[in-house]
């Protein structure tokens, strides 16, 4: 028969659990039972437990938190506290490039180390006659395939937007492969997916057009100027009604080649997290906003170590 003073606290306590009792300055505390003392979120060992598994980061959600890419450009604060979440039905597509969906691709930029090698910037563009955005995702998906296939060890950030004359464009950073290799292959592979025979197209990505033309491969010469083409060309709004529904505007492929830091964080106290975002407001200017969480783009490394005594001592 069953015990009917039975409950899961004192199974647990059986097992060997323990009872915590969280005080106002719980934040050092909490990060030891619950990481082991550990700063760093190691992914690698996450990789062979289920989907349906509960993350560290699930499981200190609703605490203040200090989150930054090691080595990059991604700061982010969080008060703590937990948010119910609202949600359900299908999602209605978006006519443009949203501020949003902006906003997530600077923050996968901002996580690519600073000192990691730098990568190329490649320009797609079409003939005169040219599909429609959506139309145009499947000469993407071969090009990439075929990307992929030469270059294995190669990994990049894509993104997709429209010409004046509403022709499809796409714009690539890549990791991996050398600014040589990529001039003799890109022009000859995109010419024969999207050339449609136009023999102007294969001289335009190759530089030879003249009045300014230059080769559709170049190389990023140091890491103000990613952010310089981040800004420019991968953060660009717009907005494309006669497009419908072409789906995502940008990618990251073969993630694992990409110089991205390592996801670190350190749980903080509410006050001491409160405290660091004012640093992060007055960084970057903002005007206080609503949101539990504040995020900027800045040397990593260097905000951590110079808020440690908000940080590290809390």
């Amino acid at each position: 028969m069953s015990d009917p003073d039975y409950t899961l606290l004192k199974e647990a306590l059986m097992l060997g659990g323990h009872v915590v009792t969280v005080e106002q300055d719980y934040a050092d505390t909490m990060a030891e039972k619950i990481f082991r003392g550990s700063e760093k979120f190691d992914a690698d060992s996450q990789r062979s437990l289920s989907t349906a598994h509960i993350s560290l980061f699930d499981s200190v959600a609703d605490l203040p938190k200090v989150i930054w890419s090691d080595g990059a450009s991604m700061l982010k604060v969080s008060r703590g506290g937990r948010v119910n979440a609202v949600g359900g039905g299908l999602r209605t597509y978006i006519k443009g490039f949203s501020a949003s969906s902006r906003r997530r691709l600077m923050v996968t930029i901002a996580k690519i180390r600073r000192d990691a090698p730098l990568p190329l910037f490649i320009t797609l563009t079409y003939p005169k006659v040219f599909p429609d955005g959506k139309s145009s995702k499947r000469h993407l998906d071969v090009f990439q395939k075929r990307l992929k296939r030469a270059f294995p060890f190669s990994g990049w950030i894509w993104k997709l937007e429209p010409q004046e004359r509403l022709a499809p464009h796409y714009h690539f950073l890549l990791w991996g492969c050398d600014l040589e290799s990529m001039r003799k292959f890109v022009p000859d592979a995109w010419y024969a997916i999207a050339g449609g025979g136009d023999n102007n197209h294969l001289l335009w990505h190759m530089g030879l057009c003249g009045r300014g033309n230059v080769h559709c491969v170049q190389q990023v010469r140091s890491f103000r100027g990613v952010w310089s083409y981040a800004s420019k060309y991968l953060g660009k709004k717009f907005d494309v009604t006669e497009w419908g529904n072409v789906g995502r505007y940008w990618g990251v492929v073969n993630r694992e080649n990409i110089p991205f830091g390592e996801e670190c964080f350190k749980v903080v106290t509410r006050a001491k997290a409160v405290e660091v975002q004012r640093y992060q407001r007055r960084f970057a200017h903002m005007k206080k906003q609503r949101g539990r969480s504040v995020t900027t783009f800045c040397d990593a490394d260097q905000w951590v170590v110079k808020t440690s005594v908000h940080i590290k001592d809390s």
